[in-house]
């Protein structure tokens, strides 16, 4: 079958057309409509595949979901009438099309489908035809039906206009709004402090003493009271820090004193790999479990991958009761990293057009965990061998797992053949991770976490993927011959202040201490260059005036992906990176700092490097390293002199 753009109810009952199954019930109802919105596809689409948000600004009551099975089911009340149904899974084309149905049990339809077509009629301006096809469940439906649907269409009407004022707002205004953002109810900004009741008040006051901005207090607290149930069921930090241009550690900081004083609940999600979709939300880090499944996508996944968590925040039951009300299913809102899903009857062809930037794009079916990978690049390259034409892109769904391809053209012509015996679906993804989520590397490399939930363990024998870290080693130089020379007592005196200095330039600079070891302290951090300036101003004050000549540090850097794991009770890093930043240590000596090659080719690092080499020694080394396959390694030294 081949994708084609109805403009008509004639053409698209062409296109498709009922099947014979439903046509032996009731007459159908076929409803289509034509909207001319001046404003891009792009602006558009991700307004109106929230249809969740969209319902509930046409004035459609809420609905409730459930998963029996892998399916969704759905009930709701609409004109007096009690709706029940399950949802079939939704379909879509990037920008294109966007169509699923419902199979009713209860109500007075046995079944709908609807199709959203999007035509380009220039850059800021799209043809949108709506479709609505019912079967009525008897007589007293039908009437229900004609009737709903006049009100219907005069809401898409008055929705639709208000859609396209605030994008053209947008635009004129500049008023950072977000596109998607057009369903919320908030008055947040209207809200009086004063208005505020004794325990909110008593929170904010506690906030501020945590040394939490006040201004971002309020305005924290006034979303938490203000805004709609659909924005805080699942609160993302990092998203309210791009809404609001901050840092988003600021926002976390102050998301986690709020959990401290009652404002919000922190919970760990187990999402599916597939659809990113929530299978299970957990109270502590130690209840995550070593795998977990997805019904929907019917796969088995392990919780140790890299995108398998994701940490969420809840506003605290005493302060307001926020239950998620479905208005829609909005499938396709909430997997916006898929670009195309269809499913595909037994034995079927589809012929298809997709348009998507420059990326690489994942090929899959069904529950397949393998994939295939779709590269698009508008850029000629030397490989045209590996480039393929329109005519040549043609995917079988069997073998769609074994494809690598590279595409030269932004605009997809594809065409995708189903040989099993069963319906199939077929989905080309975006590879890149959620730009929104909160990961377990994020929090355990936090300051604030490490102190306000030191009792967070991982349970024993579960390690999780928290990512690219950096990973720092301290190690005092001597200190066998510091005991011997100066006595236990004293020795012990300058070993506890040197870990109080440790650990205040670590925290000033962003990383947090994993464990001791010794003498050693094991710090990481997200960001390079913090972990170059910690190392920097330890060893500058190690080598100083102000240090005790008795004590000299030397230091090692690495960085790379690390696991998290359960270690005599505590949590603990391990990995290549954490042994190869061990082993640096034995190249340092008193006032060096060693940093691996890896690190050294960063271009945040040599920037750094740049600035300081006029001050500081940086010597280039060398050496064989078994425990890698005898291969040569290379490091850098820094060396910081006394004085």
């Amino acid at each position: 079958m081949s994708e084609q753009s109805p403009t008509s109810l004639e053409e698209f009952l062409t296109v498709y057309s009922w099947s014979e199954s439903h046509l032996n019930f009731h007459q159908p109802l076929d409803y289509f409509w034509e909207f001319h919105l001046n404003a891009s596809i792009e602006e558009l689409w991700d307004i109106l595949i929230d249809t969740s948000s969209f319902n509930e600004r046409m004035g459609l009551p809420p609905m409730q979901y459930e998963e029996r099975d892998g399916k969704l089911h759905g009930r709701s009340k609409n004109a007096g009438f009690q709706l029940e149904w399950e949802e079939v899974p939704w379909e879509w084309e990037y920008c294109k099309t966007l169509n699923n149905a419902r199979i009713y049990s209860k109500g007075f339809a046995t079944y709908v489908r609807t199709r959203y077509i999007f035509n380009p009629v220039s850059k800021n301006e799209t043809r949108l035809y709506v479709y609505f096809g019912w079967i009525p469940r008897n007589w007293l439906g039908k009437i229900v039906l004609q009737i709903g649907m006049k009100k219907i269409l005069k809401d898409y009407q008055r929705v639709l206009k208000a859609i396209v004022d605030e994008i053209q707002a947008k635009k004129h205004h500049n008023n950072g709004m977000s596109v998607n953002s057009f369903s919320s109810k908030s008055n947040s900004q209207q809200l009086p402090i004063g208005k505020y009741s004794a325990s909110i008040q008593e929170i904010r006051k506690k906030l501020i003493l945590d040394g939490n901005d006040a201004n971002l207090v309020d305005r924290m607290i006034r979303k938490v009271l203000m805004d709609s149930e659909n924005d805080l069921f699942r609160i993302q930090v990092k998203k309210i820090a791009q809404e609001w241009n901050k840092d988003y550690q600021e926002i976390l900081k102050l998301a986690l004193y709020g959990c401290k004083h009652g404002l919000f609940t922190l919970s760990w999600d187990i999402v599916c790999p597939h659809c990113r979709g929530v299978r299970k939300e957990l109270k502590n880090l130690g209840d995550i479990p070593s795998d977990a499944n997805c019904d929907v996508c019917d796969i088995d996944f392990s919780t140790s991958s890299l995108n398998a968590i994701e940490i969420t925040f809840h506003i605290h039951p005493s302060i307001r009761q926020v239950q998620k009300r479905f208005f829609c299913a909005a499938e396709p809102a909430t997997k916006k990293h898929i670009y195309f899903q269809k499913y595909l009857e037994p034995n079927s062809i589809y012929d298809a057009n997709l348009t998507l930037n420059d990326g690489i794009y994942r090929i899959r079916s069904g529950n397949d965990k393998s994939y295939g990978l779709l590269e698009i690049n508008d850029i000629e390259t030397e490989s045209e061998d590996i480039l393929k034409s329109r005519s040549e892109l043609k995917i079988e769904l069997e073998t769609s797992k074994n494809l690598d391809i590279k595409y030269s053209s932004h605009d997809l012509h594809f065409q995708i053949k189903n040989s099993n015996d069963y319906l199939t679906p077929f989905i080309i993804e975006s590879r890149e991770e959620d730009q929104y989520a909160l990961r377990p590397g994020d929090l355990l490399n936090f300051r604030e976490f490490r102190n306000l939930f030191s009792e967070e363990y991982i349970e024993s024998g579960i390690t999780l993927d928290i990512g690219v870290q950096t990973i720092l080693f301290t190690d005092i130089v001597g200190s066998t011959k510091l005991y011997h020379n100066h006595g236990d007592s004293k020795a012990f005196s300058e070993v506890r202040k040197h870990f109080v200095e440790i650990y205040r330039v670590m925290e000033e600079n962003d990383g947090v201490v994993v464990k001791t070891i010794g003498d050693s302290v094991m710090a990481s951090f997200s960001d390079q260059v913090n972990a170059i300036n910690a190392a920097m101003e330890s060893q500058e004050f190690f080598q100083s005036k102000e240090s005790s000549d008795l004590l000299k540090i030397r230091i090692s850097i690495h960085y790379g992906n690390c696991l998290a794991v359960n270690f005599n009770n505590g949590i603990d890093y391990f990995g290549n990176t954490v042994n190869f930043a061990s082993k640096l240590q034995r190249f340092a000596y008193a006032g060096d700092i060693v940093i691996s090659e890896d690190l050294f080719e960063l271009k945040s690092i040599k920037k750094k490097l740049l600035e300081i080499q006029k001050s500081y020694k940086i010597k280039r080394l060398q050496f064989q390293e078994k425990w890698k396959g005898d291969s040569i390694q290379k490091a850098y030294k820094i060396h910081i002199p006394p004085g």
